[in-house]
């Protein structure tokens, strides 16, 4: 744009998700502007990006007033929307939005994830297992690893840990260190000492060099004032056999990350 090319419809879709992964919504809706400004085609593709860009930035209001301009909707569309909704909370729309798009097309996995996102965030159990059961049942998608971590932590965020225990053992594929790692979490929040170590021991089988597990037991026993059990974990970690991962962030300044 700077050199005075006019940029079409693919360059400016790759543009809005590079902004959509950073962040930086002030740098989106400069784009934006800058399509309706100079006429590019706003098709499919560059709506889709668009939605996707909002949702993830947070500005849901436009999300939404993007989305309804659209003159054609496709698949991505919808599970953009309807993703994107309940990661930011909105989980009433969520699931109406949900319903519409049954109407005029087939949902996907990552719709689902979606969906059950919205249940788990919005505390509705029982619709979220039905929809879980749905998937296969109704639709014909087998529930990948990532829709049982969302049965899991819906149950989780429910206080409902034996369940998500059970559900857990009676799942077809053996459960990964994202499960096991929801289940430890809601231990420590709940306080419940008997399955945090179950969970504790499986992700030591399973990821035994991530120190982020040590600190999470060792937490655990602190909530429950297991104060041995939380310094033999702490020992180990400062013994230097499991190291404690270090975090990162990143900023946007002047719509420069």
């Amino acid at each position: 744009m700077a050199i005075k090319v006019k940029p079409d419809e693919i360059t400016v879709a790759s543009i809005l998700s590079t902004c959509a992964h950073l962040g930086t919504l002030d740098m989106g809706k400069v784009v934006h502007d800058y399509v309706r400004q100079h006429g590019i085609k706003m098709d499919i593709y560059v709506g889709n990006t668009l939605v996707d860009m909002y949702c993830k930035c947070g500005s849901v209001n436009t999300t939404l007033e993007v989305f309804f301009s659209m003159n054609r909707k496709d698949t991505i569309s919808w599970t953009s929307i309807i993703s994107g909704l309940a990661v930011n909370g909105f989980h009433d729309n969520t699931l109406q939005l949900f319903s519409q798009m049954l109407e005029r097309c087939k949902p996907t996995h990552g719709t689902f994830i979606g969906v059950l996102l919205a249940c788990a965030h919005a505390g509705l159990v029982d619709k979220g297992l039905e929809y879980f059961d749905s998937m296969e049942k109704h639709h014909g998608l087998v529930p990948e690893m990532k829709h049982y971590g969302c049965v899991v932590d819906l149950l989780c965020r429910s206080g409902n840990l034996n369940r998500a225990f059970e559900f857990i053992n009676l799942m077809p594929t053996a459960a990964d260190v994202v499960l096991w790692r929801m289940l430890l979490s809601a231990c420590k929040l709940h306080g419940n000492v008997v399955l945090a170590e179950i969970a504790a021991n499986k992700l030591l089988q399973l990821d035994p060099d991530n120190g982020g597990n040590c600190v999470l037991s060792s937490s655990t026993y602190a909530t429950a004032e297991r104060w041995d059990d939380a310094m033999k974990i702490r020992q180990l970690m400062n013994d230097g056999a499991v190291q404690r991962p270090l975090g990162w962030s990143s900023i946007e300044v002047n719509a420069i990350v």
